[in-house]
């Protein structure tokens, strides 16, 4: 029995409070992995409670923070700079528009007219021929060019505008205009009167109309 005593203390073999406890490294390793999962496991109930709890008030897809009151950047922007009313289209701002139309038509100014036609307008017009008729689909240089060379034909500066109808829109903010018109032009040393015909579409840009669309019978002689 004393050989085996000496044997075991001679390797270092003897059972210690310290052999039977883990390793502290393995303790560490181990509460760090149970706070991981605790971590994680308290994540997803979080999310997957937020989903429920927002579908279930069944918010709209395009709820955004600027919606959210002032305490978000986009609010504080927007009571800083408040949206601006949009300006209604009247009957007598249409008339104002078709009035500035006829004097610059009377003066023979191009510029005058295209003034009140938009960038992006749809312009058509149908060429008599005879009995019969073709259109051509013009930008607006394109219409700057046509007025040009009508306006260079000499005439009587008589051109006047009959029977016209304004058709607004609902929301206020387009109307329909139809009208046609009279004018004598000259040639050599003959006079004869013509017959135009014009349909426009006005809408608003901003506070103010435009013409977005044209459509134009070039005058026949009506003699």
């Amino acid at each position: 029995m004393d050989w085996n005593l000496e044997r075991m203390a001679a390797t270092n073999q003897f059972p210690s409070d310290d052999n039977k406890r883990a390793p502290d490294w393995q303790s560490s390793a181990g509460s760090a992995r149970l706070i991981t999962i605790g971590l994680g496991a308290a994540i997803i109930v979080v999310v997957l409670g937020y989903a429920l709890y927002s579908r279930w008030l069944d918010f709209p897809t395009s709820f955004s923070p600027s919606s959210a009151g002032p305490t978000g950047a986009a609010s504080s922007d927007g009571s800083s700079h408040p949206l601006k009313p949009e300006v209604p289209l009247t009957r007598a701002s249409i008339d104002l528009l078709l009035n500035e139309l006829d004097q610059a038509v009377r003066k023979k100014d191009v510029e005058g007219v295209l003034r009140h036609i938009a960038p992006d307008a749809v312009i058509v017009i149908h060429m008599k021929q005879g009995s019969n008729q073709q259109q051509a689909a013009l930008t607006r240089d394109d219409y700057r060019k046509t007025l040009a060379m009508e306006f260079d034909f000499p005439s009587a500066n008589d051109f006047t505008r009959l029977n016209t109808t304004v058709s607004l829109a609902g929301d206020e903010r387009s109307a329909k205009v139809s009208f046609k018109s009279t004018e004598t032009l000259r040639q050599a040393n003959r006079e004869f009167k013509v017959e135009g015909e014009e349909t426009l579409i006005v809408r608003m840009r901003g506070d103010k109309p435009a013409i977005v669309s044209l459509d134009k019978v070039v005058p026949g002689d009506s003699t």
